[in-house]
């Protein structure tokens, strides 16, 4: 029976025999030392601090060859059928069970373009040269990374419920910030709002260290992806807020554009109104175009053709990504096409996938700026949204 924190790893294995299945690859190896390979939390759920190899089969049946020390760690997981120990040296042992299991393909965590696929170190793969003979491994070696890329990307329904809970944790401390926030706060006092919210309910954030503020920046002091700093708040300032947070090893990846009222005022004034639901159209035309099938730079395009077409600067990054056990969780990328190609932006949505919208409004010389950012689930249908959507600019009134 598999333990219940190594649930997602066992639906992840189970899928991982699928697609070794579909695409007539009969082993994959994961070899890793003191955690290099960051496939390995997803994978397995552990950390392994010794050198292992660890054969993923086609046929279900997973095997590890690890130190005696951490032997009981892959034991624990029940993801094994079988643990086998070495002593002084892997060598030997390593070479007994891939003579075992005489794979024609093997597969192996190399890859040209994404960092997550790409786990296998060189010093690890000339080790695996020198053992096997540079011929031999040539003649039997495969990348894995569609196959990881997929495990990582098709969310199973444990992971879908650990992402909705971290979305709804992250709505809930955004609607408790907003009502304790005044005009005059500094940027790292409103990021300190966020923090005292992840630690009353003993959450962390989703990038960075565990109880780093997020990204909180006043339009007029500059856009970037830096810490919030001591820039006071004054009646007129816009202030953008990108908040991630984890729940289980899973993030969420939020954004949301607040306005300070100046005194007088009922709402913002018509510039910044135009540009936030410039902004908000952008999104609801992204939700509303993915679906399974399209391609990533696709989607990337129906919502940039609302930017422009409104007036504004193209989106300088990309509507979109994938979200995970990390914030840019690799994958298909919901970007623009560009010279050389980008493999990720040819990608093609699929069921399963968690993706973070937003397609944004930045302007430079203090002209407006917008950035809103929401969660979504692809399926059958197309798009569900995990977050509760920012369709309103929250105004937050200043003291007369």
């Amino acid at each position: 029976m598999v333990q219940e924190q190594y649930q997602i790893a066992k639906e992840k294995l189970d899928h991982a025999a699928t697609l070794l299945e579909m695409a007539e690859i009969d082993s994959w190896l994961v070899l890793t030392r003191e955690g290099s390979d960051p496939s390995m939390p997803l994978l397995f759920g552990i950390r392994s601090f010794h050198t292992a190899a660890i054969f993923i089969n086609r046929d279900g049946r997973h095997k590890v060859i690890s130190t005696v020390s951490d032997k009981g760690n892959y034991e624990g997981t029940g993801l094994f059928s079988e643990v086998i120990p070495y002593y002084a040296s892997l060598d030997e042992v390593f070479v007994q069970e891939l003579e075992k299991l005489a794979p024609q393909k093997l597969a192996l965590n190399i890859s040209a373009h994404d960092h997550l696929c790409d786990g296998l170190t060189l010093g690890l793969y000339l080790w695996l040269e020198a053992l096997l003979g540079k011929e031999r491994l040539q003649a039997i070696e495969v990348s894995s990374e569609a196959i990881l890329k997929e495990l990582r990307s098709v969310k199973s329904l444990t992971e879908i419920a650990c992402i909705q809970q971290a979305v709804d944790y992250t709505i809930e401390i955004y609607e408790e910030v907003f009502s304790q926030i005044v005009c005059g706060m500094t940027e790292i006092e409103i990021g300190e709002l966020f923090v005292e919210g992840m630690k009353k309910r003993s959450l962390s954030n989703g990038l960075g260290n565990p109880h780093d503020p997020p990204l909180v920046c006043t339009v007029r002091n500059g856009l970037a992806h830096r810490k919030p700093g001591a820039h006071k708040t004054i009646p007129g300032d816009i202030v953008i807020i990108d908040f991630s947070l984890k729940y289980k090893d899973y993030v969420s990846d939020i954004a949301r554009t607040a306005y300070l009222l100046k005194p007088g005022e009922t709402e913002a004034p018509e510039d910044i109104r135009h540009a936030f639901q410039t902004a908000i159209e952008a999104i609801t035309t992204a939700i509303d175009f993915i679906r399974p099938g399209v391609k990533g730079y696709e989607v990337d395009a129906a919502a940039r053709q609302v930017i422009e077409m409104a007036g504004y600067p193209t989106i300088r990054h990309s509507t979109g990504h994938q979200v995970g056990r990390e914030t840019h969780d690799g994958g298909t990328t919901l970007g623009p096409r560009r010279t050389p190609p980008r493999p990720a932006v040819e990608g093609i949505v699929q069921v399963g996938e968690i993706y973070a919208i937003e397609p944004t409004v930045i302007q430079d010389d203090g002209l407006p700026c917008i950035l809103v950012e929401e969660n979504v689930l692809i399926t059958d249908q197309g798009a569900r949204i995990l977050s509760k959507r920012q369709t309103e600019l929250v105004t937050i009134a200043s003291e007369s």
